[in-house]
Order: structure tokens, then sequence, then C-alpha cells
């Protein structure tokens, strides 16, 4: 007669939704999000295309700031609580403290809903009071944007809420395939329809992508999150959860929100048309910028395990490689970009043509990824985050400020500009911070030192 093995403790894991720990499952898992990440960009890059076609550049540039204040106002009714869960939900749940999980979880939503409603009751007394009109097109754009904001809230706290769950594609997969992909048929059914919305009921199109996100993802992780309805929650340590939230959120609106920020940004100063060039400009410009982290994400698990076991001669070839990759990657997009870029720009309407010179500015952004290398992966794996978060903070209020004062000086190029000098800026005090504190040169200008340090070697 078979005996059966006794459950482990990784067996309930499984069972309860925190996925396959085998190799060939985070194997899997690693090669489906690149695929759905490149499938998204191609996706948003699509859906861009057509939303220019459809609207003139001041519509494009109207619709393009309003989806970036939902996204950024969305991090705000959030407080950014979700950032701990990687941390919490997983500590929680191995110390089966079901309670503060649970909590933890409603606490984020509570959060979103209680802010929302303070936005829409400021919003309505300054309507009210004559401070803001109905009539003008830009407050009517903010106004659903940030009705959207919660829904894009909700998605993305339980896109992380399910990675700390071990259900990271089925938390993350509607955000980067199914919003996109929604956009792209709404917007394809406007196109053929030969219709000319206006910026308002274009958002409303993008709110309606945003429900049917939060729909699907609801539906896919329904029994991942069923244990929190169960359970009495727990709020004793909210504190905590505030203060994780709070230093996490310059990292993630440089590192996920960059392009937001910008046009945000950009919109407080730039005519409709121009915000609209600019973004047009930033979304090229991020597919550049997104090979140029593929690489480094590409090399951060073999980084890492050679900077936590001391392997210098790892890291320096590490490090080396992912440089010559980038090098190679930058001056092939900007040659591309230089040589083409009026035909591609001409895809979107000729006069989108004017966005050429933006987008070769803008191409700083990627450019000091290459140059200055992976710093920001180097400071966490050797447990510097405060530094990053430092870091990140400053470079948040000079973004928005160089943006702001570029754009109203020079226009869409001063404004790019702005950006992309920021940015710069920000990639060499990481790098300048690794080298001091952690001892590791993470930019191209090691490559030479690299090189005769092993010739001296060979000697």
């Amino acid at each position: 007669m078979a005996v059966s093995s006794p459950e482990t403790k990784t067996d309930k894991q499984d069972a309860q939704g925190y996925g396959s720990s085998s190799l060939g499952g985070i194997l899997k898992k690693a090669m489906s999000l690149v695929g759905a990440r490149v499938g998204g960009n191609l996706l948003t890059l699509g859906y861009t295309l057509i939303l220019a076609r459809v609207a003139t550049p001041a519509e494009f540039g109207l619709v393009m700031t309003g989806f970036a204040w939902a996204m950024l106002l969305s991090i705000a009714l959030a407080l950014n609580v979700e950032s701990g869960s990687i941390k919490y939900l997983v500590q929680y749940r191995e110390g089966e403290k079901q309670g503060l999980a649970a909590g933890f979880i409603r606490f984020n939503r509570t959060i979103i809903l209680a802010l929302t409603a303070l936005s829409f009751a400021v919003m309505g007394v300054l309507w009210f009071a004559g401070v803001l009109s109905a009539q003008d097109q830009t407050v009517q754009i903010f106004a659903l944007a940030l009705a959207a904001a919660p829904v894009v809230a909700l998605t993305r706290v339980y896109a992380r809420h399910a990675t700390a769950m071990g259900q990271v594609l089925r938390g993350g997969l509607p955000i980067m395939l199914v919003r996109p992909g929604v956009i792209c048929l709404l917007l394809l059914g406007v196109w053929f329809a030969g219709v000319t919305p206006g910026p308002t009921t274009l958002m409303f199109l993008l709110i309606a992508a945003f429900v049917a996100t939060a729909a699907v993802q609801a539906l896919l992780l329904r029994k991942t999150f069923a244990f929190a309805k169960e359970a009495t929650p727990e709020y004793s340590e909210r504190r905590k959860w505030l203060g994780t939230g709070a230093m996490m959120a310059p990292l993630l609106v440089l590192r996920d929100n960059l392009k937001h920020v910008v046009i945000a940004s950009a919109g407080l100063v730039l005519e409709p048309a121009q915000v609209g060039f600019l973004a047009l400009a930033m979304s090229i410009m991020a597919l550049v910028y997104f090979a140029m982290k593929a690489v480094d994400i590409s090399l951060s698990p073999q980084l890492s395990q050679a900077l936590q076991n001391g392997y210098e001669k790892r890291v320096a070839h590490l490090l080396k490689s992912g440089a010559k990759l980038k090098t190679l990657g930058i001056v092939a997009g900007v040659v591309f970009i230089a040589l083409f870029g009026n035909q591609i720009l001409a895809l979107f309407g000729e006069k989108y043509v004017a966005a050429l010179g933006p987008l070769l500015v803008l191409m700083l952004i990627p450019a000091a990824d290459a140059i200055f290398g992976p710093a920001q992966i180097v400071l966490n794996v050797t447990g510097r985050q405060s530094a990053v978060f430092w870091v990140a903070g400053i470079s948040s209020g000079v973004l928005c400020l160089a943006t702001i004062v570029g754009g109203w000086v020079a226009g869409t190029n001063g404004a790019a500009l702005g950006a992309g000098l920021s940015y710069v800026l920000q990639q060499m005090l990481l790098r300048n911070v690794s080298v001091r504190s952690a001892g590791v040169e993470t930019s191209i200008l090691a490559l030479k030192s690299r090189s005769m340090l092993q010739n001296e070697e060979k000697k």
C-alpha cells in the first residue's frame, strides 16, 4: 500500500495561492511577465497611434494629461501603502496572522475610498465657490482623471497584493495586457465608426477600460483573497504600513511613473498641443528606455548573487557586459530615430513631426541609464535603500521643477531638456552613492579601468 508523504508548509502555501516555487515555475512566470510587458508596450504604442489619429494634437495633449493625472492621483489616493505588501502580507501569512493580513488589505481599500470622497468634496466646494469652472475643459479632464484614479489605485494595489501572494500573473496581466488591449479596441471602434469624439468622450473611454481591467482582475483574484473575508481584520500595525508607503513613494513615482510625471508637469505651463507632442515623444522614447531596463532586469539575479557573495570580479564582469549591451542599444536607438524619426512620427499624423525635437532630447533618459548603470540595483541589494529614497525624493522635486521651468522658458524642447537633465542628475547621484558607500563603480566610465586591471593581472 502506498504511503502518502506528509503535507509540508510549502505545499500548504502553494495550495493557498502562493504558486509554484520550482525553478521551472519561476522561469515560466518570468518569461510570461517579460512577454506580457513587451506585448503591453506594443499595445500602448498601438492605442497611442490610434488616439493621435482620431484627435487633434491639442485634444491628444489633453487626454494624455488626463491619463497622467489619473496615474499620479492613484498613488496619492492609496498613499502607496501597498508597497509594503511584499513585506507585510508575506510575513503575516507565514506567521498565520490572518487578522493582520486581512487588516492590511482592507486598510489599503479604506484609504482609497476615504481619500477619494475627500477629494471630490474639496473639488465640489471649489466648484460651488466659483474657483473652478465647470465649463473649463481642463477642469473637466482633471475631474474625470480624479474619477478614474480610485479604479486605477485599486487595480495597482491588488496587483501588489497578488504578487506578495505568489499570484503575480493573475494580478499583473490585467494591467499589462487587458487595460491597453481594451483601450485599443475602444479606440479602434471610434476610428472605424468615423466619429470625432472630444477629449471628455475619450476620457470616458479610458475610464471604461480601467473599469474593465479592475473587473477582470477581481475575477482572477477572487479565490486568492477569499481568506480576508473570513478573518477579523486587525489594524494595530497601521503606522508601520503608512511609514513604508511614504518611504517607497518617491521611488514609485520615478521608476514606474516617469512619463506621467513629465506630462503632468509640462501640462501646467504648455499649450495642450505642445503637451501632445511631448507625450508622443515620451511614448516612443519609452521603448528605448524599456530596452535599457530589460538589460538590468536580466542581469539583476546574477548581479545580486555576486554582490551578496562578494565576488568582485563577477560583479565587474556583469556590469561590463550590461554596459556594452546598453551602449550598443542607445547608439542604435538614437541613430535610428535621427534617420527615420520623421517617418515614424508621420504615421501618427503630419502635425506630429514637430515631436522629433523633444524626442531626440528625451533620449537623454535612456542614455543616462546606459552611462551610469544599474546603481539602484546595487544600492538595494547592498542594503542602502535609504540612500535610494533620498535621491529619488530629491530627484522627483527637481524633475517636476525643471520640466515646468524648461517648458515655461523654451516650450516643448525646454520641458524635454529639463526632464532629461533631471534624470541624468538622478542617475549620476545614484552612481556616486554606489561608488562611495558600496564601493561599486556602475558606470561605463569604469570599462577602461577594468580592462587595465585585467591586463595587469595577466602580466
